[in-house]
């Protein structure tokens, strides 16, 4: 039994690859409509796979090193610098939340990527001028 085109229900519309055409009500930094074709994509998810990494590359960096740091340079007992540690790792698993729900309510995902990015950068470039006692 064939099957006529009076018995298919999508219409020539409805079947358009998804690249084509433009994104609805999204327009670029100049104002022009955003097409679907020059957006988004491994230009974009590359800077997300980039800032995804430092994150992990700085968290591990810092979890290894940190009841050392704690007991050795600050002096702590090491159940106090446990619980520093425990602290500060419960701290940077719970964030991501509340990111979450700033870039979902207020933002949008890449500016608050971009916002956290530059506060991030802000603050190591403070930690690093205390480090080297630079005023």
């Amino acid at each position: 039994m064939a099957i006529s085109d009076s018995d298919n229900s999508f219409t020539e519309e409805s079947q358009t690859p998804l690249l084509e055409g433009t994104v609805a009500g999204a327009v670029d930094y100049k104002g022009n409509p955003v097409l679907r074709a020059n957006s988004g994509g491994w230009r974009s998810a590359s800077f997300m796979i980039g800032v995804e990494m430092a994150e992990r590359f700085s968290y591990f960096g810092i979890a290894c090193n940190l009841i050392t740091y704690l007991t050795e340079q600050l002096g702590q007992s090491t159940a106090t610098a446990a619980e520093n540690v425990n602290a500060w790792s419960g701290t940077a698993q719970l964030l991501p939340l509340l990111g979450a729900s700033i870039a979902d309510s207020f933002l949008g995902r890449y500016r608050t990527v971009v916002i956290a990015t530059l506060i991030y950068i802000l603050w190591q470039l403070k930690g690093n001028e205390e480090l080297v006692g630079v005023q």
